[in-house]
This record gives structure tokens, sequence and C-alpha cells, in this order.
């Protein structure tokens, strides 16, 4: 089973990078949306030509709705999907599953769903504070309830999470797989974190709640900025690996 796990800001640049780390599209089965922030969906239509066939896209339902950035000075930006199609757009062209709970992508790989919240300190911060999205007519604050991320259980039972940019906050994305799995064998962590602006107190809890794990490997990039990989980095030394465009993790099953 082979999924396309968000689709960049552009397909230009998908299209680019699957060509350079010679992956063939075409053999994606299902194209899986994390959030619907630009970054992570722009590239989604043109994506569907690349892939071939019409592999079906899964998200939650509040990544298909507007979502609006205002800065300071009043200028206003369309951060979600609007700005590159709209839902009627995407379901003429393929067929989307929407859901708001997990979805059981494979044996072994689904989606975290919505991510329960229910932690004190991860929080949103900085211009996620300036978002709004539009829901039954009402314009409100975006809480991104539509943040998920992927996660595999292998054949021994150790669980391995794909974030996109973890929004919901990376402890309550891992209480969330313990959860879903039955297992509290977490041995590896792939993605955006958001960690970019997080405090000192979110950084130590963080740490703190992942050290109950026995991660073999924590592979942080994107959104998780400078500053979280350089905590994550001290914290757990040999299990960190520093990654980006082109980086290959692999795990297997004892």
């Amino acid at each position: 089973f082979t999924f396309l796990f968000d689709t960049s800001v552009s397909a230009l640049a998908l299209a680019h990078n699957m060509n350079k780390l010679d992956k063939d599209l075409t053999t994606v089965n299902m194209i899986v949306l994390s959030h619907g922030h630009l970054d992570h969906v722009g590239g989604l239509i043109e994506s569907l030509a690349l892939v071939g066939g019409k592999p079906p896209v899964l998200c939650h339902p509040d990544a298909l709705v507007p979502k609006t950035l205002t800065l300071d000075d009043g200028k206003k930006y369309d951060v979600g999907i609007q700005e590159f199609f709209t839902e009627s757009n995407l379901k003429a062209k393929t067929e989307v599953i929407i859901s708001r709970e997990p979805y059981v992508m494979s044996e072994g790989i689904q989606t975290t769903g919505e991510v329960p919240r229910t932690n004190s300190f991860e929080k949103l911060t900085g211009l996620l504070l300036k978002m709004t999205t539009k829901l039954n007519g009402k314009e409100d604050l975006d809480n991104v309830y539509d943040d998920l991320s992927v996660v595999f259980q292998m054949k021994d039972g150790s669980v391995v999470i794909l974030a996109g940019c973890c929004h919901s906050g990376i402890v309550n994305t891992v209480n969330r797989a313990v959860d879903l799995t039955g297992s509290s064998k977490i041995v590896g962590i792939v993605g955006g974190l958001h960690l970019h602006d997080a405090s000192s107190e979110r950084l130590t809890n963080t740490i703190k709640h992942l050290k109950e794990y026995p991660l073999f490997t924590i592979a942080p990039c994107h959104c998780t900025g400078l500053r979280g990989r350089a905590a994550l980095m001290n914290a757990f030394e040999d299990q960190f690996k520093d990654i980006g465009v082109g980086s290959v993790v692999k795990f297997t099953s004892n």
C-alpha cells in the first residue's frame, strides 16, 4: 500500500522531488491530507494528474473549509484550499473520503483522526492565533482541528507516527496513537512538530513525556524549527535524526 502524505504548496516541487528520488507516483493508492493549510494542500489538484488514475483523497472535514490569516496591519490572506480549489472542484476529479474519526487505510496503517487535546501545555501559538475559519456560516478562530497524523503499527507491535504539522501537539498525538493501537511501544516519530516558537516550558514538558517511550528514532523537520530541533537533539542524542527534503527514514519490525 502506497500513499502520498500532503502535496506541498505546488505540484511542481512534488514532481521535481519525486523524480530526484526515483519514486513512481503512479503507484499511489491514496492521498492523505494532514490538514488544510496551503503549504500542505496547494498542489493537490495538480498532484492528481501526476499520480494517474483517481486515488481517493482522505482528510478531516475541516481541511476543506476556508482559512484566513489576518495580519496586524489588517491585510487578509487565504491560507487554506480556497486559494487553489474548492471542495466541489476536488470531488469532481476524484473520490473524497471525509472522516473526523480514525481511518484504517491498510493493515497496520491508520490515521489518528481528530486528535483529543488533553494537556495544558500544547496550545496554539504565533500566527495560528491570527487564523480564522468559517464553519456553519460563522467565522471564528481556526483551532486546526483538521490536524491528523498517520500511525503505523508493525508486526511486533511497535508504533511509528508520521506527522504533518502536529498542530494538536506531539504529546497529544502520541497519546492518541497509544489509545488507537493499544501499544505504548512508540519507536519512531517523523515529521513536523510545530515547535519553532514553543516556550521553554512546552519544550521541557514535551521532552519529559516523549522520554517515557522507547523511541529508536525521532526525526523532526518542517515547522519543528531550529529551536525545537535543537532541544530534541540535545535530549535524544543518538535517537535524533536530522532530516529534510530527500531524506529516507526506514523502520523494520523485530
